[in-house]
């Protein structure tokens, strides 16, 4: 496997001292020999992906497993005949070509395969198969249905899937970076100092990827992009899709989709928020609205498919009104009228004619999954996909057109916007959920405003919030790019990487800070303790009012806590938060430990507590400014509610994914809660387990780094 500086790749997730509830105190799981083999065999199926396999055991399988003669060792014969019969009339995506899970057919190759292995009756049957497939089908469609299996299967639960920015790193660095890595590849470090933009560290090559960045400083939020493009949190909108696939029913099946309509929303509109307080930061205006006749910001990422094709560009000043988007722009209309409607009227119409009431506060899942137009959207045919459709028109992949292979599968260049891994780097993305949100702001006038009675503790009194210094800072990261690499005949020989090539950029963090919260409480009980961020001004400068400010909350922290009776003071440290990870593991630590393990050497814990989809928690403020810039933090202590299934209950979120299970809910109330319907100042003055603090995040800047 790739060789890899530890120290900088693989940093260890930082526990809370805190002393907030634990929700799971059972004690950490070690590995046995039959978890380590799986994960040694898995992670070995993602190196050089983009090669055929050269282990000679891994051949043999490949070449001697055949699915069809083994059908009786799936449970699902159908998704075996369908595989076959792609394979057998030359239906299914060649190799080295973009894989895209919005285009229809490909998204049909992909369920079927995902059907095909979660009905493996057994792990070796499961195996096997991902074996065979591996050099039978597209790369990247094989990446992502077997990452999707990991995360849902019964056999690979605590099974840790490789970062994708190790696997395809393509997808994270620009072209001129990939084409410097694969020169350093062919020459070895012999020719490193004819390459200004490297440098040789220990037994690694460097790319210094500030250097490379000159051509895309034009594009209209650059100032912002170590937000929309930093690696974890791309990865993180990847590893989201992949938890919760629009393809895939939460109504039956491997992981019941626990209100994903709502989360759907929270999830976007946390990232959404963050990225206006990130513009705020640096200066930048509003999120620009969308319509559909000019889009003025243009986007050009420079990213390169693997197989050297380039991502689509959008020119500036971007002109909808042009005969190719007129179908495109119908529907959009169309379906966005469909669902203003509803909301208006008060239900939806289903797909058997039924009306479904979107007066209630649980209809905002209804509403999620009308918008995702995922398999659970009450009537997909008639609201169709408003997302998947703007990102298709705003990519501008459309003028590609499509090649056909055998005039059945489309070979398509999709863009950034239609890659969940990188769809964050376009500002259109932003501009996109802006004008979405406005559904969910507008279905959320209909509800009743919360009564005080609602909001109220009234035992609890917050009678002062003290909060650390808070400070941001840019410091260097360093990223494998060897696995895209090609493996020379000596290397395919050992099947081991002669050079490791890393790429050094920037990247966001903060201070650790702690929280202080001091309260008067009259009887002692389990609360809910959460922590809200948002701009205190707009980019006029002018005060948001809080009503309006609801669209621009991020929620910093939720934590469960035994308060007790009398003056008693709540301290929460920023690494407390049980959703956010420092970093993911890479693969090759994975791999080493797991191998070091299996023969005795040491111990591999699983640890899931470094959630698939974790928040990078050195993005948890925004940048802030170096004078220091105001924002308003918001503490607010509620009454504990258990959620509809008590969280761990039928899985330990500490070793297992448990996504979707319902599992994962700390409480009963709505994401966001009380954030989740617009609130007034007269509704927080009277209430006293409320407490809105004035803050200031200071920007310590490190000249020897240049971020653009």
């Amino acid at each position: 496997m790739s060789r890899v500086v530890l120290c900088l790749l693989a940093l260890c997730v930082a526990s809370g001292i805190s002393d907030p509830v634990e929700h799971n105190a059972t004690p950490p799981t070690i590995a046995d020999a039959n978890f380590l083999q799986k994960q040694i065999d898995l992670l070995t199926l993602y190196f050089h992906v983009g090669e055929p396999l050269q282990d000679r055991n891994l051949k043999s399988i490949a070449e001697s497993w055949n699915i069809e003669r083994n059908i009786e060792k799936y449970n699902n014969a159908t998704a075996v005949e369908i595989y076959s019969k792609l394979i057998d009339y030359g239906m299914n995506l060649p190799r080295s070509v973009p894989f895209s899970i919005m285009e229809p057919s490909h998204q049909f190759e992909a369920v079927t395969l995902f059907n095909l292995l979660l009905s493996a009756k057994d792990y070796s049957t499961l195996y096997k198969t991902a074996v065979h497939l591996r050099d039978t089908i597209n790369e990247g469609l094989f990446v992502y249905v077997l990452a999707v299996v990991t995360v849902h299967h019964p056999e690979t639960q605590g099974i840790v899937v490789p970062p994708l920015y190790e696997v395809f790193p393509s997808y994270y660095h620009t072209g001129e970076v990939m084409n410097i890595a694969q020169r350093i590849n062919t020459h070895g470090k012999r020719l490193v100092e004819h390459y200004p933009q490297t440098f040789v560290w220990e037994d690694n090559v460097v790319i210094r990827w500030n250097t490379t960045v000159w051509p895309y400083l034009e594009n209209s939020d650059v100032s912002a992009s170590y937000y929309s493009q930093d690696y974890a949190l791309n990865t993180l909108y990847y590893n989201n899709h992949l938890t919760y696939p629009f393809w895939l029913s939460g109504k039956s099946g491997p992981l019941i989709k626990y209100r994903r309509g709502e989360y759907f929303w929270f999830f976007n509109k946390q990232i959404l928020t963050h990225y206006y307080m990130e513009r705020l930061s640096n200066g930048l205006s509003e999120i620009p609205n969308l319509g559909l006749e000019v889009v003025e910001d243009g986007f050009n990422s420079g990213l390169v498919y693997q197989n050297g094709i380039p991502f689509p560009v959008r020119p500036e000043h971007f002109n909808l009104d042009q005969p190719q988007y007129l179908e495109v722009i119908e529907k959009i209309n169309t379906y966005e009228r469909r669902l203003k409607d509803a909301i208006e009227l008060g239900h939806v119409i289903s797909s058997t004619g039924e009306k479904i009431d979107l007066r209630t506060p649980e209809a905002i899942n209804v509403i999620g999954n009308l918008i995702e137009g995922n398999v659970d959207s009450p009537n997909l045919n008639y609201y169709g996909s408003i997302i998947n459709l703007w990102k298709y028109l705003l990519g501008n992949s459309i003028t590609h057109g499509h090649v056909y292979k055998k005039n059945h599968v489309p070979l398509v260049v999709p863009s950034v916007l239609e890659n969940y891994q990188t769809c964050l780097w376009d500002p259109a993305f932003f501009m996109i959920w802006k004008r979405t949100l406005n559904f969910f702001t507008l279905w959320s006038s209909y509800l009743p405003k919360y009564k005080v009675e609602e909001l109220d503790l009234p035992s609890v009194i917050i009678k002062k919030v003290e909060v650390d210094k808070l400070v941001t800072y840019f410091e260097q990261t360093y990223l494998n790019v060897t696995n895209a690499l090609y493996l020379n005949e000596r290397e395919g020989k050992v099947w081991e990487d002669e050079v490791s090539v890393l790429v050094q950029r920037p990247q966001l963090n903060n201070k650790v800070f702690t929280v202080r919260v001091t309260v008067k409480n009259e009887v002692a009980k389990k609360v809910v303790v959460r922590f809200f961020l948002a701009p205190k001004y707009d980019s006029k400068g002018y005060e948001i009012p809080l009503h309006q400010n609801t669209d621009n909350i991020f929620q910093l922290d939720q934590f469960v806590y035994d308060l007790p009776v009398g003056e008693h003071v709540i301290k929460r440290e920023s690494t407390g938060n049980m959703y956010t990870i420092d970093n993911w593991y890479s693969s090759y630590e994975v791999y080493q430990k797991a191998v070091n393990a299996l023969n005795g050497k040491g111990e591999f814990v699983v640890d899931m507590k470094q959630f698939f989809d974790g928040y990078p928690r050195r993005l948890m403020i925004p940048k802030g400014r170096v004078g220091g810039m105001p924002y308003l933090l918001f503490v607010y202590i509620s009454e504990y509610l258990p959620p509809d299934t008590p969280y761990g209950q039928g899985v330990n979120p500490d070793q297992t994914f448990g996504i979707g299970t319902g599992a994962r809910r700390m409480t009963a109330y709505p994401l966001e809660f009380p954030f989740d319907r617009p609130l007034y100042q007269y509704q927080i003055e009277k209430i006293n387990n409320m407490h809105v603090q004035d803050v200031q995040i200071y920007h310590k800047p490190t000249p020897e780094i240049y971020v653009p």
